[in-house]
C-alpha cells in the first residue's frame, strides 16, 4: 500500500510538470492522474502531443522518487440520449488507456453509466468493447461506484458489474465519498469485499459531494479503515480530495499536500 493523491488542481496552479514535483515534496509515494476534465486545454486526451507529454511526466516522476500509480480517464463515459459525444468520447477512452500504460500506471478509472432497467448489460456490453485495448495496453479498467440512488451506487450493483467482466482486465474502485451519500460507506466496502483493489478517499457531510480532506467533514475514518482492515484491502491509498487544497491561496498549497500525506500516512497506519 503507496500513499497516493490526485493532482489537478495543483496542475492547474503550477503546470503539471511543477505540481507533479510540489506533491512528492509534500511525502506521497504515489500519482493518480486526471485526465477527466474535457474542457482544459492541456488535458493530453485532447492534443496529438499526448504521447511525448506523458513521457515528460513519468520522467519526472521517476526522478523525483514517485509513481503513477492510478489515472482518471474523462467521463461520462457514454451518453445514452447523445450519440455525437458518445462518439467524440471513446476514442479519448481509448486513449487514455494509452496514457495510462505509458505513464507506467496499472489501471485507469473509469464511470459505469445508469442507463435505466438494462444499465447492468449496456455497461457490461459497452466496457467489455475496450477489452482489446486493454489487452493491447497491459492496463486494468477500475470501474467506480456511483453516488446513490443512482444505479451502480450501491455495492451489488457495482459488484455485479466487475463480475460480469474479465479480471483480468478489469476491477473494482470505490469512492469513500460517494459511498457515503445516501449510504455507508462501511457496509459498502464491505458489500464489495475483495473486489476492491484501488480507492478514492475523501470527505463530506453525507449529502453533498464536497471531496474534502478526512476529519474536514462528518465521515467516520475510523469505522472505515477497520472495514478496510477486515475486507483485506491490499491496494493503495489515494485520496480525491482536491477540494481541500482549492480553499488555500496558492502560497500555502504545498503545505495543504503536506497535511494531507501526514493525514494519509496515520490512516494508513489504522489499515495496516
Amino acid at each position: 500500500m503507496i500513499l497516493s493523491t490526485e493532482f489537478n488542481y495543483g496542475s492547474i496552479l503550477f503546470g503539471t510538470e511543477k505540481a507533479i514535483e510540489v506533491v512528492a515534496n509534500a511525502g506521497f509515494e504515489g500519482l493518480d492522474y486526471s485526465m477527466f476534465d474535457l474542457k482544459r486545454e492541456d488535458n493530453p486526451v485532447n492534443h496529438d502531443g499526448y504521447v511525448k507529454r506523458m513521457e515528460t511526466f513519468k520522467h519526472i516522476a521517476d526522478e523525483c522518487g514517485v509513481c503513477f500509480n492510478q489515472t482518471h480517464a474523462p467521463f461520462p463515459s457514454f451518453k445514452i440520449d447523445d450519440e455525437a459525444y458518445s462518439k467524440e468520447v471513446y476514442p479519448q477512452l481509448i486513449r487514455a488507456i494509452e496514457a495510462t500504460a505509458i505513464l507506467g500506471a496499472p489501471h485507469v478509472v473509469m464511470h459505469p453509466q445508469p442507463v435505466g432497467d438494462d444499465s447492468l448489460q449496456r455497461n457490461v456490453e459497452f466496457f467489455s468493447a475496450l477489452t482489446p485495448y486493454c489487452k493491447q495496453y497491459g492496463v486494468k479498467i477500475a470501474l467506480e461506484n456511483l453516488i446513490a440512488p443512482s444505479f451502480f451506487g450501491n455495492a451489488d450493483e457495482l459488484a455485479a458489474l466487475v463480475d460480469s467482466l474479465d479480471s483480468e482486465y478489469f476491477t473494482c474502485l470505490v469512492d469513500i465519498g460517494h459511498a457515503s451519500i445516501n449510504g455507508d460507506a462501511v457496509e459498502f466496502l464491505k458489500g464489495v469485499g475483495s473486489r476492491v483493489t484501488a480507492l478514492h478517499v475523501h470527505d463530506n457531510d453525507g449529502i453533498h459531494d464536497s471531496h474534502n480532506m478526512p476529519y474536514n467533514r462528518k465521515l467516520n475514518w475510523g469505522n472505515i479503515c477497520a472495514a478496510l482492515k477486515e475486507i483485506g484491502y491490499k491496494g493503495d491509498f489515494t485520496y480525491e480530495a482536491g477540494f481541500y487544497v482549492r480553499q488555500f491561496p496558492v502560497e500555502l498549497v504545498p503545505a495543504a499536500y503536506k497535511m494531507m500525506a501526514e493525514t494519509g500516512k496515520y490512516l494508513m497506519s489504522l489499515i495496516k
